[in-house]
């Protein structure tokens, strides 16, 4: 039989949501009981970075391919503001809350604004960034200086 790339792909997405599977010759037996046979280890795994599958632990402690939440990156016309959430401190760091996979690109951002500005670093997840500040004294200034500079209300 003939694999279509799509139906593969879909169903490969279907699995990852209804179950669990903690290696790849697990998925390779799956597809294969829904038809798809001859299905290799490194197939499964670029179908696996493919669909940005990640390894999560579950409810059990066990770690499990999952389909990680959807990645949303700013297209270069668009604006900032659409993927910073929430910009807050709690008067020593102050938190930027993005949408899942923007906080490295936006912690990028914050960092290049240098000391003047009053960042002294950035750490990114996926969705949060934290901001260490050169002077926690002027935290409201450097939270305003951040706002600004991402053109974020």
């Amino acid at each position: 039989m003939k694999v279509i790339e799509s139906d593969l792909l879909d169903t490969f997405k279907s699995l990852l949501q209804e179950q669990c599977f903690g290696t790849q010759q697990q998925l390779a037996r799956a597809l294969s009981l829904r038809g798809f046979e001859n299905i290799t280890q490194t197939r499964i795994s670029r179908l696996l970075q493919k669909v940005g599958a990640i390894k999560v632990r579950n409810h059990h402690n066990k770690i499990v391919y999952r389909l990680a939440e959807k990645h949303y990156i700013p297209r270069g016309q668009q604006a900032i503001d659409s993927v910073v959430l929430d910009v807050k401190h709690n008067n020593i760091q102050i938190i930027i809350k993005t949408v899942i996979g923007a906080a490295t690109l936006i912690a990028k951002m914050i960092e290049d604004m240098c000391e003047d500005a009053g960042v002294l670093a950035c750490m990114a997840s996926d969705n949060t960034i934290l901001v260490i500040l050169s002077d926690v004294n002027k935290i409201e200034q450097t939270k305003a200086n951040i706002i600004d500079y991402l053109g974020v209300s």
